[in-house]
């Protein structure tokens, strides 16, 4: 079922079972007010006559009915039978209403009235019309008897009766009510989230930049919309980095590829001289190895993107060690531009990280710095403790990074224009990998750039405790 038709079933039946258990409960109410009450005024009036009797205790018992004449009728006594019996069950007196008709004594009624008990009863076997007794034991001067006073249940049944299809219209009619008014208030709950759906049916791959209509308000339904709308931004921001990254990747393989071709289809045009061949091998090795980097870097991407990260667990490392293997390994590369690279870090740093992480984000900012500093140059690292966190700074005198670029820096396959203009080799990858790498490690990598001033790259390492 719809989820309208399935609300509404739930509604309808807990609203039925509700008003069910509320009419049987009422009814039940009623029908034990109403007998009790008549049940009260038969006790009442068996009371009545029992004081009367006991108040002249020498007499015979006799039914004490009001004398014609000009007093008013007693209205408890009118719809009542009176009937005073011995324990034998003899009928002494009866009132006149009773004619020459007397009211049941069965054994068992007199067994408990012998006891001493009171006894309440149902007769239905007592004329057209059921009949309710009420019989008490009576003791005086003369002997032992019983007063019963009876009366016809058959106006109590009336009652209960027409109060019975009263609940029952009153339940029918407040359930109809509630049919109507849960129809009308599904529609209009549920009509703004068929607008959402068929927009929603209606955004694709290509129409990710639209957004479902927001009903306004601060209910629940713009809260889900409004929660809708934020994923599928940044559902577009991946499909976007997606698009991008796959364009920027087939042009980076494109070129190598495509110059690896033409020097390999020049080189064989006609036959050529041993050093030809030989210088020829070179061109296309370079490119070979332009497209090893470049595959490389992209497999450590997919990797990082899948949640694999280069060493796990993390665990207390000290700092300075790994930055002192990462220089003695890459500083060589600079010495033939007459590149310096100085260290200033304490030996008593402890960080908590993957030690081939560390190694890997160091390797790469310091590879930067390198290839960035002009002949002669000088790059520093230091360290220092911020906020719980070891911060690496590596720091250059190269052309640095235009302000406006800085946000860009980490995107992957984004080069600069300082980059681009020196032809300095690389892909683009090496800081969008640190970035995902630092992610994985809880932390960070930032730039602090001033144009002509050189760059210095923050890599934030959390502390071990």
């Amino acid at each position: 079922m719809k989820l309208k038709t399935r609300a509404f079933v739930i509604h309808l039946v807990a609203v039925g079972l509700l008003l069910a258990a509320a009419t049987i409960g009422a009814n039940w109410a009623f029908s034990r007010i109403v007998l009790d009450q008549f049940d009260q005024s038969l006790a009442d009036l068996a009371q009545t006559e029992a004081a009367a009797n006991l108040s002249n205790p020498g007499q015979p018992p006799r039914i004490h009915e009001m004398t014609p004449g000009t007093a008013p009728p007693s209205l408890p006594r009118l719809d009542k039978f009176i009937q005073i019996v011995d324990l034998d069950g003899h009928v002494v007196a009866h009132s006149a209403n009773l004619g020459t008709a007397r009211l049941p004594t069965r054994r068992a009624l007199l067994a408990r009235l012998r006891a001493g008990e009171p006894v309440l009863e149902t007769v239905s076997d007592f004329g057209d019309e059921p009949l309710r007794l009420f019989s008490i034991p009576l003791d005086i001067g003369t002997g032992r008897y019983a007063i019963q006073v009876g009366g016809s249940l058959d106006d109590t049944d009336v009652a209960m009766r027409w109060a019975r299809w009263l609940f029952v219209m009153m339940s029918l009619a407040i359930l109809g009510a509630v049919v109507l008014t849960g129809v009308l208030l599904a529609q209009s709950i549920l009509r703004p989230i068929d607008k959402i759906v068929l927009r929603a049916r209606m955004i694709g791959a290509i129409g990710l930049a639209e957004r479902l209509p927001h009903p306004g308000g601060r209910d629940e339904i713009s809260r889900l919309v409004e929660t809708l709308n934020e994923m599928l931004g940044r559902v577009e921001q991946v499909f976007e980095a997606q698009r991008r990254f796959t364009a920027d990747a087939s042009h980076e393989l494109r070129s190598p590829l495509s110059r690896l071709r033409a020097e390999l289809e020049v080189t064989l045009r006609r036959p050529r001289e041993r050093p030809e061949y030989e210088e020829a091998l070179r061109s296309c090795l370079s490119e070979v190895a332009r497209l090893s980097r470049l595959t490389e870097a992209l497999l450590t991407l997919a990797r990082l993107d899948a949640g694999e990260s280069p060493e796990v667990p993390r665990e207390p490392v000290p700092l300075t060690p790994i930055l002192a293997e990462t220089v003695s390994r890459l500083a060589p590369g600079g010495r033939a531009r007459e590149i310096s690279v100085a260290i200033d870090a304490p030996d008593d740093v402890l960080v908590s990280v993957a030690p081939a992480a560390a190694s890997l984000v160091v390797s790469n900012v310091l590879d930067n710095a390198l290839k960035f500093s002009p002949t002669g140059g000088r790059v520093r690292v230091g360290v220092s403790v911020e906020n719980g966190a070891a911060v690496v700074a590596v720091s250059d005198n190269g052309p640095g990074v235009p302000e406006e670029e800085a946000p860009r820096l980490f995107e992957r396959f984004y080069r600069g224009s300082n980059a681009r203009a020196s032809d300095t080799p690389g892909v683009g990858l090496g800081l969008a990998i640190c970035r995902l790498v630092m992610e994985s490690q809880g932390g960070s990598i930032a730039v602090a750039s001033a144009t002509g001033g050189g760059t210095t790259i923050l890599v934030r390492f959390p502390l071990a405790t």
